[in-house]
């Protein structure tokens, strides 16, 4: 069937008012130079909507009660008509293309039914619903907003057949629609059709029927303004759900691990008879670490740190066995660790050299240093502060501080003191001789008559 006419005044009522679908008149002339671009444009657009719309044109040469009546005063002037009213107009070819894509939006929006519309809303609607409960796909909301963007693409591009394509081995598409059952349910309801590895849009047609798409983008729309605190919800849930698979099965990987290790180190020998020893020489910080047998004499030590006993005094120390040995204790040097309770480690501190001489106190020059001390002479006053009693047995003399307070005044002299010191010595003494003294004077009568 024709979707392009050459019409008259009278062929207007039949071609353009009475038209099953929209229409879109063009009012040229023969002599109009843009007339000529605009013309062949225009009948190709009308053959590749495949009827979706008609083309009318009218010479307003012959036809001037037409152009008079749609008052048009430059050419060519096209018409968007449909139910036999006008509700685009342009002037000129710079706007045609933008024309024909709202003529194909109209057409679409008229062959479309209110109730078939109303279908397409619920069905998408519910299929978005399920998406939301859908504990597979992660990012709802990245899903329904990638739909509509291929919705929104073919819509804007109804001639392309690159706009009617979905790779679904698209490393982004199969992350966010992949084979998800109701994202593709979306997609099929507005005529998508899956084939091999790809989800086709009117497959073999010239141009699609964009009013399903509109439909099916609005309604994408809504729901993710009236959503969108849900889907952020599910959407967290998701990947704490997801965080708490990872961390459990980092757990379970450590746990493994651990366990690999244990029984690493249980499949290893240990020698029951091996002596771990940690040595340090007495004023060193360094630590020699040794591990010797458990039958290896104490003298193995002195080995390990090249300690010569032979020229030095040298004592072996542990404290936490409680034992000292020293290395002219041969008996006890020749004994073995185990003998000396040093399994299976210990700590051992080696000092070499006699500590007599520096232990020995040097009491003659203590006494010289005491000797050399000069003491004060004169007279020393101590003086204690406090509150006594006039009448108590104390022998230094009080003084009367005031209100209350009474000063213990005692004076010493050195001078004093020497001659104390040297009565009491001389007193000493004469005891000391006193016992012999009454000896002799105890002897027998005898003695003096010799004399």
């Amino acid at each position: 069937e024709s979707v392009v006419f050459e019409a008259t005044t009278a062929q207007i009522q039949e071609l353009v008012l009475e038209s099953p679908v929209p229409v879109l008149l063009d009012v040229y002339a023969d002599w109009c130079g843009p007339c000529k671009v605009l013309g062949p444009a225009l009948e190709e657009m009308a053959v590749k909507s495949g009827g979706m719309f008609r083309l009318v044109k009218v010479n307003s040469d012959n036809e001037r009660p037409v152009s008079q009546a749609l008052e048009v005063t430059a050419l060519p002037t096209v018409f968007g008509i449909r139910d036999g009213k006008i509700v685009h107009m342009f002037q000129g070819t710079a706007k045609y293309q933008e024309l024909s894509s709202k003529l194909i939006k109209a057409a679409g929006a008229a062959s479309f039914s209110f109730s078939a519309r109303e279908r397409l809303t619920d069905r998408i609607t519910a299929k978005l619903d399920e998406l939301v409960q859908d504990e597979s796909v992660p990012d709802v909301e990245g899903s329904a907003t990638l739909i509509r963007t291929f919705l929104s693409n073919a819509i804007k591009n109804p001639y392309e057949q690159k706009y009617r394509k979905i790779n679904l081995e698209n490393k982004i598409v199969a992350s966010k629609i992949g084979g998800n059952a109701s994202c593709l349910a979306v997609l099929k309801s507005v005529g998508f059709a899956k084939s091999g590895t790809e989800m086709i849009l009117a497959k073999g047609k010239k141009v699609i029927n964009v009013a399903p798409l509109v439909v099916a983008r609005d309604c994408i729309d809504k729901w993710i303004q009236r959503n969108r605190n849900e889907m952020a919800a599910a959407a967290r849930r998701r990947k704490d759900e997801m965080d708490r698979a990872r961390l459990l099965a980092k757990w379970e990987n450590e746990e493994e691990e651990d366990e690999d290790e244990d029984l690493e180190q249980d499949a290893e020998e240990v020698d029951p008879l091996a002596c771990t020893l940690k040595l340090r020489l007495d004023g060193k910080k360094k630590i020699h670490e040794a591990v010797l047998h458990q039958d290896d004499p104490l003298s193995k030590v002195l080995e390990v740190l090249n300690v010569d006993a032979s020229e030095e005094d040298v004592q072996i120390t542990c404290v936490s066995k409680r034992m000292i040995v020293k290395s002219s204790d041969e008996q006890a040097m020749s004994k073995t660790l185990g003998d000396h309770g040093l399994m299976p480690a210990a700590a051992i501190v080696v000092k070499v050299g006699s500590s007599t001489k520096n232990d020995a106190v040097d009491t003659s020059s203590l006494k010289d240093r005491a000797a050399g001390k000069k003491r004060k002479k004169g007279s020393h006053t101590m003086q204690s502060i406090g509150i006594y009693a006039k009448d108590d047995d104390n022998k230094a003399e009080l003084i009367d501080g005031g209100g209350g307070v009474w000063y213990e005044h005692d004076v010493s002299d050195d001078e004093e003191e020497n001659q104390n010191d040297a009565q009491d010595a001389s007193s000493s003494l004469k005891d000391n001789r006193e016992p012999e003294t009454s000896k002799e004077e105890g002897s027998p009568d005898g003695a003096s008559e010799d004399d």
